[in-house]
């Protein structure tokens, strides 16, 4: 097996395991997803030797040596029950030096099936911004329809689904944070690069269309303008269930939040709706929010989409079988 091998084919691979021996923060900074991380070197250690480093460069190799011998001796013992000499996993750090280097050399000593990623994660962050500089490959179908019409459960369901949505943990409206805490803008365009890689064979990638900024997050304009301008279907559902659906998903929100959020709209509601959606969420009525909010902001304020198709929603399984239908009529697919 070769000993190092370039970011394409290593993403070619079936690794069981793919090991990052970066320090813990540059980890948490981005890393390749669904990576480990076995660091050669603490966050502490890796500063302390660049320090030495400049003052006397043999010295900081040695302290370096000691360190990462210590380290990957514990490492050692942990991945035991991770990797197996039968499956070949991968291995990397920054740039594909010394520090992955050393890890490898004892692997491969060992006996694992062990490769290295030549040029290190810095080689993997290039391919991912030159993937998402370009118009990706797949064959889009892209849902659209008013808010709390189910479209997010539609592709949180489907299988052959890019989540813009969960992979930014940002819903897109003023009312969109509720996800948590966003990913970094590079870890963000690794899991768009990982997802859309994962999906290259896929007959079709349900989508929906989202707006190009989500929260903090700026979707790839070559990504967005693909799935804008790719068919589009119209999920459509009574505004019972659509008011029901965003009890569901934002029923839990705290004052706080829903305040800051209202005045964010604000400008673009009438002032009597706008209080009276505020007065029945102190009063506990969310239903009326909700209702209020679906027919006098976001059924206002979003535009309305062209579309090729409507499709009702009646049931997950139905809306889902009815939109596989389509696609296979418009590409043809036998």
């Amino acid at each position: 097996m070769a000993k190092a091998l370039s970011i394409d084919s290593f993403l070619k691979m079936d690794l069981s395991l793919i090991i990052d021996v970066r320090s813990p923060r540059e980890y948490a900074e981005s890393h390749i997803i669904g990576a480990q991380n076995f660091p050669v070197l603490q966050d502490e250690q890796y500063e302390q030797i660049g320090i030495l480093y400049r003052k006397d460069s043999f010295k900081a190799k040695v302290l370096g040596a000691s360190f990462a011998s210590s380290n990957i001796a514990k490492h050692l013992l942990e991945l035991q029950e991770k990797i197996s000499p039968k499956k070949p996993f991968g291995i990397y750090c920054a740039r594909g030096g010394m520090r992955s280097n050393a890890f490898f050399m004892v692997l491969q000593a060992i006996g694992y099936q062990v490769v290295l990623l030549e040029g290190g994660y810095k080689s993997y962050r290039k391919e991912v911004l030159q993937s998402l500089q370009k118009p990706p490959p797949h064959r889009f179908i892209t849902l659209v329809g008013q808010t709390g019409s189910g479209k997010s459960e539609i592709i949180q369901n489907f299988k052959d689904s890019l989540d813009i949505e969960g992979i930014a943990k940002h819903l897109g409206s003023s009312f969109g944070a509720i996800c948590g805490k966003q990913p970094s803008v590079k870890i963000f365009q690794n899991l768009l690069f990982a997802r859309l890689k994962s999906l290259e064979n896929a007959p079709f990638v349900l989508v929906e269309g989202e707006s190009k900024k989500l929260g903090n997050l700026i979707l790839p304009t070559p990504l967005y303008t693909s799935y804008q301008n790719a068919p589009k279907v119209l999920i459509v559902t009574p505004l019972e269930q659509r008011v029901q659906r965003i009890v569901a998903q934002y029923g839990k929100i705290s004052l706080p939040f829903f305040e800051n959020s209202m005045q964010k709209i604000a400008p673009f509601m009438k002032k009597e709706f706008w209080q009276e959606a505020k007065n029945a969420f102190y009063a506990g009525n969310l239903v009326r929010v909700a209702e209020i909010l679906l027919l006098e902001y976001y059924d206002k304020v979003y535009k309305k989409e062209s579309y090729l198709c409507k499709i009702p929603y009646q049931s997950l399984s139905q809306v889902c079988l009815d939109i596989e239908v389509f696609a296979k009529e418009f590409y043809q697919q036998k």
